[in-house]
């Protein structure tokens, strides 16, 4: 009788590995939408944010937490977003800096509840959350998955998700320790060597 397949723990450093590499992705992928303009990178932000922040896993038919940052931290908390502005026609959004980085930070399953813009749709206001953001743009706008078709909350992430996923993600670099402006001369750095290294072969 063949044996079941063994099943493997992964050790705490090695969860502090893939950890740091989800967080080299998404520093190299702001880098390459904000730096050099190639917006494809939103999907592979989408995609890191959701891993890090709010991934989750089916077990036994219950869904569990399954995010990167909850296995490094035991209580994760990240700054608290800026006021709604409205603009118009019941319409708010967050004008200027996304984040509040001087007031008290917050546990992730309450910043992820917060609402980043508002949009009125034929006299129905649509609340859209940081959850919302990461969750559509990752599952159904291209980040993991594209849908072919989405309903009304998911369509408004996918129309407005470039304009706002580098944001969530810098927020979440600078909640974690990182400073996006001096890592990114140092990866530009590294990217630059590592061309010059391979052309003169």
């Amino acid at each position: 009788m063949p044996r079941k397949d063994l099943t493997f723990t992964r050790s705490t450093s090695g969860l502090q590995t893939k950890y740091d590499e989800a967080i080299k992705i998404l520093e190299y992928s702001i880098m390459m939408v904000e730096l050099f303009d190639v917006k494809e990178f939103n999907n592979v932000i989408a995609g890191q944010l959701r891993l890090i922040l709010c991934d989750t896993v089916k077990k036994d038919g219950v869904k569990t937490d399954n995010s990167l940052l909850r296995k490094i931290e035991d209580d994760p908390k990240l700054f608290r977003i800026n006021e709604l502005t409205e603009i118009n026609n019941g319409s708010s959004v967050i004008l200027g800096e996304m984040f509040d980085y001087y007031k008290t930070m917050i546990p992730l399953d309450d910043w992820l509840k917060q609402v980043i813009y508002i949009i009125n749709v034929q006299g129905k206001k649509q609340s859209i959350t940081i959850f919302d953001t990461i969750r559509f743009a990752a599952n159904k706008s291209g980040g993991a998955h594209v849908d072919e078709s989405l309903k009304e909350k998911a369509f408004l992430v996918d129309v407005h998700a470039e304009r706002v996923l580098c944001q969530i993600a810098k927020g979440v670099l600078k909640a974690v320790g990182k400073d996006f402006m001096e890592d990114s001369k140092e990866n530009i750095s590294y990217l630059i060597k590592k061309f010059k290294e391979k052309a003169s072969e």
